[in-house]
């Protein structure tokens, strides 16, 4: 039966507002990870203006905290400048800062984040950026992506003989100099490519995951490189790559739950368990039939992106305020854009709608679409159409055999559960 928005029982409305803890409560939260960070001035978190701040490294730490299962993070080994060699020097030599080892650091993480190899090429590449000309000699060049393979290959060798169980994501480097006019952009980026293919490479055998960055950052080069004398990002570039691996990490999450999953979300709902994304109820049940509200929805799609770590404003909701269960999550999703209230509320113990997820979907994930999907039960002036149209375009969903889409119906927890797997992960597509 199509259920209606309007008009819930008190009965309901109790059951909906004892969901919401749940969500925010989770199975395997014994789950704690140890976070080193190696690598150059990005994992340091050098910005465009010299200065050393939030970097990705930084935001990934804050993210793993969001989700309950940072133990440590350090990015004390990471060094604006240094070159796969200097990385590779460190470990060898077993290098103490503050104390501590980097093989101790080794030894200690669940997860590792390096980007390494970018130095080894800049310092072989003259850039006039008055004249914005690139020199260069290709054999040079050719042997120092070979020197990179060669240098990974050996850092993984002996992260692994240090730490065989730790999970090693490896970052793939963005274009630097978007402004460089065609003729050295084709030079430019064929090198680039190179290198990135390398990095990947060398890190399959090792189980290392390889990250790519440069489609993130080029989708809005100026605007994360606004300084055309540097190579770093801004925050929001740093954003940028820090989802580029939060989409990435797996921190292994765990939860059991009594049989209550359908097999059409087992995959999705696992997966997003094991992200640390969603967790089951205290008496051990998903819940999978429950409607999902909209604080929960809020919740999860916090966990799922990496935001900014900085306080959001108040959101001015008349139904919210600090005492609200998820205060902190609703802000931020408001300054994001993510959520809109209706009237000046919130109305967080709502059920969330199809139409609404569809909405918040394509805001948080920021897809694109043309507008060429129709419903037989969504008209073109529906306020929602747009929104739904390019969800269904972007392939997270493609509504009912009988061509409607029932944007006013409910969405339950395992439903969403699929949709927001779909936005973050292609193979569920």
């Amino acid at each position: 039966m199509r259920r209606k928005r309007t008009n819930l029982s008190l009965s309901l409305a109790i059951a909906l507002s004892l969901l919401i803890a749940p969500v925010a409560s989770a199975e395997g939260a014994d789950t704690k990870v140890d976070y080193l960070a190696l690598g150059d001035s990005l994992a340091a978190g050098q910005s465009y203006d010299k200065t050393i701040g939030k970097g990705y490294t930084d935001y990934l730490g804050s993210q793993l905290s969001k989700i309950g299962v940072l133990s440590s993070f350090t990015k004390q080994f990471a060094v604006s400048g240094y070159t796969t060699t200097q990385i590779l020097n460190d470990i060898e030599s077993n290098i103490v800062k503050n104390g501590v080892s980097i093989q101790d650091e080794i030894k200690n993480a669940e997860i590792i984040t390096i980007d390494a190899g970018a130095n080894d090429l800049l310092q072989l590449i003259e850039i006039d950026r008055e004249e914005l000309k690139v020199t260069y000699d290709q054999e040079e060049l050719t042997a120092g992506i070979t020197t990179v393979g060669q240098n990974l290959t050996s850092i993984f060798a002996k992260i692994k003989a240090l730490n065989p169980t730790a999970e090693i994501y490896v970052m793939g480097y963005y274009n630097p100099f978007p402004i460089l006019p065609s003729p050295y952009k084709e030079q430019f980026v064929p090198l680039l490519d190179a290198l990135n293919q390398v990095i990947a490479n060398v890190s399959k055998p090792f189980g290392a995951t390889f990250v790519p960055t440069a489609d993130s950052i080029a989708k809005n080069a100026l605007g994360y490189l606004p300084n055309i004398q540097d190579i770093h990002p801004n925050q929001a570039g740093y954003l940028a790559i820090a989802n580029d691996f939060w989409k990435a990490i797996n921190v292994k999450k765990q939860a059991s739950f009594n049989d209550d999953i359908p097999e059409v979300a087992k995959e999705e709902i696992e997966y997003l368990v094991e992200k640390g994304i969603i967790a089951g109820y205290v008496n051990g049940n998903f819940g999978p039939n429950d409607l999902i509200t909209r604080v929960q929805s809020a919740i999860m799609l916090n966990r799922a992106i990496v935001y900014s770590d900085d306080s959001a404003p108040n959101p001015n909701y008349t139904d919210v305020n600090d005492h609200t269960f998820g205060y902190d999550v609703i802000a931020k999703m408001t300054e994001a854009g993510v959520f809109a209230g209706n009237n000046q509320l919130f109305n967080p113990g709502n059920p969330l709608t199809r139409a609404e997820m569809a909405k918040v979907l394509v805001q948080a994930f920021e897809l694109k679409g043309t507008g060429a999907r129709s419903f037989n039960d969504v008209s073109s002036d529906y306020w929602a159409a747009a929104y739904i149209s390019t969800l269904a375009e972007n392939g997270i969903t493609i509504g009912y055999n009988d061509g409607s889409f029932k944007p006013n119906d409910y969405i339950t927890r395992a439903e969403f559960s699929i949709m927001l797997s779909r936005a973050l992960n292609d193979s569920f597509k």
